[in-house]
């Protein structure tokens, strides 16, 4: 009965699966309707106010860096505490960034009352050598909203490019050499452990080129085969044309067909590789009394980058939903963890039943490579829209903070699923992936604290930020990987003999 129960809710986990794909594929490219759906209006659409206005005498402007700053004053009605006012910045009617007008002051008794603010708009460079920007002021009160009109601003970006150009030939350069100087001899060696693998007599599967090529051959069950068949080049497929589609809408949003928007496309992708494939090797080769097949490493790092396809369109979705009842900023810290971890740890119970997969090491490997695959993914994002809100230096700044300081994060909530699975199985539980339903809820809030930031700020104000910098991100992210690491040894140094080992012990 149990493990009915278990491949019951595997099957609705891969129809949530396909589910999510379907509205991340209608989201991203059929925005409009989506749009109209929740009759979610841009700043053309909003009211005007004869006391809401936007000054400002900058319309040409040449910048050899990115973004501009151009300073507007905003003339408003009588500020409330509640009241947001930003600055919107568009191009070709695309939407670019939005800067908050309050964030300088520390509560509301600094603004309330005040009929004039001074912001900063940061004008950001788009991949284009020379580009026309409209500037718009928007104030959210408790029973309006307005919006002021346009500021036009041309920009010359030629300065930047030759900047821009000058220092990516400087990263093409230190990318190649880590790919052909670290990762590709990690790669080799990787490769020569896992081939000189030997196994005892209990472990009758045999991992070659033929079963790789021919998955179904030695399953005799049909879920046996359905287990070979998702550690198989076949499902990989599958995978990669998820993440493909993805990569499409990332390349088209950048605009890939302009010089520079391709160069960063490609420089941002192999930087975002680097770190989540280390941490993969890493991962896979501390196993050490059963290190796993490399196909099954594959399916779930790939799997982990598809799973950004799943969870894109209900984050947007519900990032809208909150927009629209004015508490857009618990979209990060309510939406998202909730959504990711749960796609994520899908791919962890599509495998639960799997002979390789049989301890809480085995979750924790597993959980983390589904985590780097994901975080593969949205660090390529960021830096990929690093040139367009900072100067070029900033992939390296971006990439030190996402891939360095932050690298392990997705892996830690991952593993925490993952060893939450591997625990039941331990226990001989018959429906080991209903423990996704304890381990999400446990590796969401992790999630969330992490992007806490923006709420504690808003609740609380400068202190609040103190409080998340100094406090949660050391005790949820940094404190979160310590406790991973410490159960990880505990689980591992176990008695108990490993089941694979290389060919000369």
């Amino acid at each position: 009965m149990l493990k009915f129960l278990n491949r019951l809710f595997v099957v609705l986990l891969l129809v949530s699966a396909f589910t999510g794909i379907l509205i991340s594929i209608s989201f991203l490219f059929l925005q409009a309707p989506f749009l109209e759906l929740f009759n979610f209006s841009g700043v053309e659409d909003m009211e005007s106010s004869p006391d809401f206005l936007l000054l400002g005498d900058v319309t040409d402007a040449s910048s050899s860096d990115s973004p501009f700053h151009v300073e507007y004053t905003i003339k408003t009605p009588p500020l409330q505490r509640y009241d947001f006012v930003y600055l919107e910045v568009y191009s070709d009617e695309k939407h670019l960034i939005d800067i908050d007008c309050m964030q300088d002051f520390v509560d509301y008794t600094e603004y309330i009352g005040l009929t004039e603010i001074k912001c900063s708009a940061s004008i950001p460079y788009d991949y284009s050598s020379s580009q026309n920007y409209q500037v718009y002021a928007t104030i959210y009160g408790d029973d309006y909203q307005y919006s002021s009109e346009p500021s036009s601003i041309n920009v010359d970006w030629k300065k930047y490019e030759d900047y821009f150009f000058g220092v990516s030939y400087v990263m093409v350069f230190v990318v190649v050499g880590l790919y052909l100087l670290v990762l590709l001899p990690l790669t080799i060696i990787v490769a020569y452990i896992s081939y000189n693998m030997k196994c005892n007599k209990s472990y009758s599967e045999k991992y070659t080129i033929l079963s790789l090529l021919n998955p179904l051959a030695n399953s005799k069950t049909l879920f046996q085969k359905f287990n070979a068949f998702l550690i198989s080049p076949y499902f990989w497929l599958f995978e990669i044309a998820g993440i493909f589609i993805i990569l499409i809408y990332m390349a088209l949003s950048a605009q890939i067909w302009k010089p520079t928007a391709l160069i960063a496309f490609i420089l941002s992708g192999l930087m975002a590789f680097i770190i989540p494939y280390l941490w993969c090797a890493f991962w896979w080769y501390a196993d050490f009394r059963e290190r796993e097949p490399l196909r099954i490493i594959i399916t779930f790092f790939l799997w982990g980058m598809l799973s950004a396809l799943m969870a894109i369109g209900i984050n947007s979705l519900g990032g809208l939903i909150f927009e629209i009842l004015g508490i857009g900023f618990l979209g990060a810290f309510l939406i998202a963890p909730v959504v990711e971890e749960m796609y994520k740890g899908t791919g962890l119970a599509l495998l639960s039943e799997h002979r390789e997969y049989n301890s809480i090491e085995d979750g924790f490997v597993f959980g983390f490579v589904i985590g780097m695959g994901f975080s593969f993914i949205e660090d390529w994002v960021y830096m990929l829209s690093s040139p367009m809100g900072s100067d070029v230096v900033s992939w390296f700044i971006l990439f030190i903070a996402r891939s360095i300081f932050f690298s392990a994060n997705h892996g830690i909530y991952t593993a925490i699923v993952g060893g939450t699975i591997g625990f039941l199985i331990e226990r001989g539980f018959k429906a080991p992936a209903i423990g996704l339903l304890i381990g999400v809820p446990i590796a969401a809030f992790f999630h969330a604290m992490h992007n806490s930031g923006e709420v504690m700020q808003v609740l609380f104000g400068a202190g609040g930020l103190l409080a998340y910098c100094c406090l949660l991100i050391p005790l949820f992210d940094y404190g979160g990987f310590v406790l991973l690491i410490i159960i990880f040894l505990w689980a591992l140094f176990r008695k108990k003999a490993a089941r694979c080992k290389p060919v000369n012990d």
